[in-house]
C-alpha cells in the first residue's frame, strides 16, 4: 500500500500516511489529525467508506437476527410450557412434569425441546380414549 510522508503540524514529527487515510494519530505528540485527501485518493476513500458502511449494516443485521431468534425461542418455550400445563390433567403428573421440563429446559429426544414428549402424551390420550369407547 502506498504511503505519503508528511510532518505533524504540532511537533514536526515524520508521519507515514497510508493512501486514502483521512484521520491520523501522531505517535509522538498523540495529536489527532485530519487531512483532506488529494484528487487521486478520493476513489480509495470512497471505497473504504462504502466497505465500512456495509460492515456496519452486516453487523446490525446479525444483531437483529440474533434478537429475533432469541425472541422466537422464548415464545416457543412459553407456548410449549402452556401446552404441558394444559395437558397435565389428561396425561398425568409424571408425564406432565416431563413435558414441562422439556418445554422449559429444551430437553427431549434430541435435547432440543421438540414436540416428541407432547406427541407421546397425545398418543397415550388417544389410545386411552379408543380403549374407553
Amino acid at each position: 500500500m502506498e504511503t505519503q510522508s508528511l510532518r505533524c503540524p504540532n511537533c514536526s514529527a515524520p508521519l507515514n500516511v497510508p493512501m486514502g487515510e483521512t484521520e491520523i494519530l501522531c505517535e509522538f505528540c498523540e495529536s489527532h489529525l485530519r487531512r483532506l485527501p488529494g484528487a487521486d485518493e478520493l476513489e480509495v476513500v470512497r471505497t473504504r467508506e462504502e466497505m465500512k458502511y456495509k460492515e456496519r449494516v452486516d453487523i446490525q443485521k446479525a444483531i437483529l437476527q440474533k434478537q429475533l431468534d432469541q425472541e422466537e425461542a422464548e415464545r416457543w418455550r412459553q407456548t410449549a410450557a402452556q401446552v404441558a400445563i394444559a395437558a397435565l390433567p389428561v396425561v398425568g403428573t409424571a408425564v406432565g412434569r416431563g413435558l414441562f421440563r422439556a418445554a422449559l429446559y429444551r430437553r427431549g429426544c434430541l435435547g432440543c425441546g421438540c414436540l416428541v414428549p407432547v406427541l407421546a402424551g397425545a398418543a397415550l390420550l388417544l389410545a386411552w380414549l379408543l380403549i374407553a369407547n
